[in-house]
């Protein structure tokens, strides 16, 4: 993979231009010692802000996994059930941009505070409409696209502040650590709201998400929270697409991003699809137990996947971890769709679990280390939109497709292109990178026009 550097700029964009701050950075050491998971725990508001992600990331998949079972019985085809994961989603492609914009710009604890409280609002509306378990197809994508915008600026801003409370050296392990609580959840989560939809229904698990999400809020109001460090204000063409124009300057930051989005669009339909692909390949009742404990094996493989790229594998090389992973989830995801009945499902997702967070995990951390706090909104933006966003785009044709073929062509696609991703794609580490490259790059372009 390459990224297109404009020629004329280069006598500019020089090395201590790349990676000098606009403002100093003590946690822009890289000669330091990367910290371990227990450095990272030591730090009370990063600790205090891990735990309540925790809970929030379990009550959110009880939610997703409801939430799928719910559509498709509603339903009963692919299409609309991916299409509530669209809904869901979208508003990360349409908005993430302005979360970065105003994680860069405004004070990012009010901002996570708000966030919060409108997901409650309408995870509470939505409780309440499924109560009796109808719902019209129109108002559920209403809905859950209200909450999707929450999350939507949600998501850059909690990507911004983690560095900041934990300081470069502990990144890796921070990261890890988040990606775990998150891969966590996936286990205990499905695992829950599978045993709860058949026994108390959708309604009450949306409620419990509903009460999780208080739990982050009382923890901001007691958590010192950093904003960014800067100088002077920003144009409304950087606030907007600095982060875009970064990801063209510095190689470093573009290409993870770039592997990113082909990942997700091309890779990741199984995921939207699970419903579906239980009910057709492995002869699972979506609202059975059994689908909760099958969801959880993939959390399960994919919370070792993340928890080993900060312990095991921390001194790893990423380029390396990159490739490995891709060739891991191709040939997993590829088996799985072979597979037919629920152990051997089990056991298919476990495996492209592990492999496929191993990925999100280690593009993360590679690109927040060559971050400066000053961009770090807007870049993180552009990683949401990646990992986030893009997703809607994958489940808006996935269920198409799979409507029109199977579930097992569908995986085989997507297991293809993983496997053609970890032949061609190429990461390699560079500069650390900040205002001072968009300001080169605005005089270079200023010169040469």
């Amino acid at each position: 993979m390459t990224s297109t550097e404009p020629t004329k700029a280069k006598p500019t964009l020089s090395k201590s231009t790349l990676s000098k701050p606009t403002q100093a950075d003590p946690s822009d050491s890289q000669t330091a010692m990367p910290g371990t998971a227990a450095d990272v725990l030591r730090i009370t508001a990063f600790r205090r802000i891990f735990l309540a992600s925790f809970a929030s990331a379990i009550g959110r998949w009880m939610q997703n996994v409801a939430l799928g079972v719910f559509a498709f019985k509603l339903s009963g085809n692919a299409t609309f059930t991916t299409l509530v994961v669209f809904a869901q989603l979208v508003p990360m492609l349409m908005l993430s941009l302005v979360g970065g914009s105003l994680a860069d710009t405004v004070d990012r604890r009010m901002l996570l505070l708000v966030t919060q409280g409108w997901q409650t609002f309408w995870t509470l509306i939505l409780a309440w409409q499924v109560i009796d378990g109808q719902i019209s197809r129109e108002l559920l994508l209403a809905i859950v696209f209200l909450i999707g915008l929450g999350q939507a600026i949600f998501a850059p801003t909690f990507g911004a502040v983690i560095p900041g409370l934990v300081g470069r050296e502990n990144l890796g392990a921070a990261i890890s650590l988040n990606s775990a609580s998150m891969n966590g959840a996936r286990v205990i989560g499905p695992a829950i709201g599978g045993l709860l939809v058949p026994w108390a229904g959708v309604a009450t698990v949306f409620f419990i998400n509903a009460a999780t999400y208080i739990i982050i809020i009382a923890v901001l109001f007691i958590s010192k929270i950093p904003n960014a460090k800067r100088q002077g204000t920003l144009s409304a063409s950087d606030r907007f697409l600095g982060g875009f124009r970064l990801a063209r300057l510095a190689p470093q930051i573009g290409r993870p991003l770039l592997i990113m989005v082909i990942f997700v669009l091309f890779c990741l339909p199984f995921i939207g699809l699970m419903p579906v692909i239980a009910d057709i390949n492995w002869g699972i009742d979506t609202e059975s137990s059994t689908y909760g404990w099958i969801y959880a094996a993939f959390g399960m493989g994919a919370l070792i996947g993340a928890a080993s790229t900060g312990t095991v594998l921390l001194h790893a090389s990423k380029p390396l971890l990159v490739r490995l992973s891709l060739a891991g989830f191709g040939l997993s995801l590829a088996s799985l769709s072979l597979v037919r009945g629920p152990l051997l499902a089990s056991l298919g997702l476990f495996f492209v679990g592990l492999f496929y967070f191993i990925l999100p995990v280690t593009l993360s951390t590679f690109i927040q280390q060559h971050l400066h706090d000053e961009v770090r909104g807007r870049v993180m933006a552009l990683w949401t939109l990646s990992f986030g966003g893009v997703v809607s785009l994958t489940n808006l044709w996935s269920g198409w497709f799979t409507d029109q073929t199977s579930p097992t062509t569908t995986m085989l696609l997507s297991a293809s292109v993983a496997v053609v991703l970890a032949l061609i794609g190429r990461i390699r580490a560079g500069d650390i990178v900040g205002e001072r490259l968009l300001d080169a790059d605005k005089a270079a372009r200023k010169i040469s026009g």
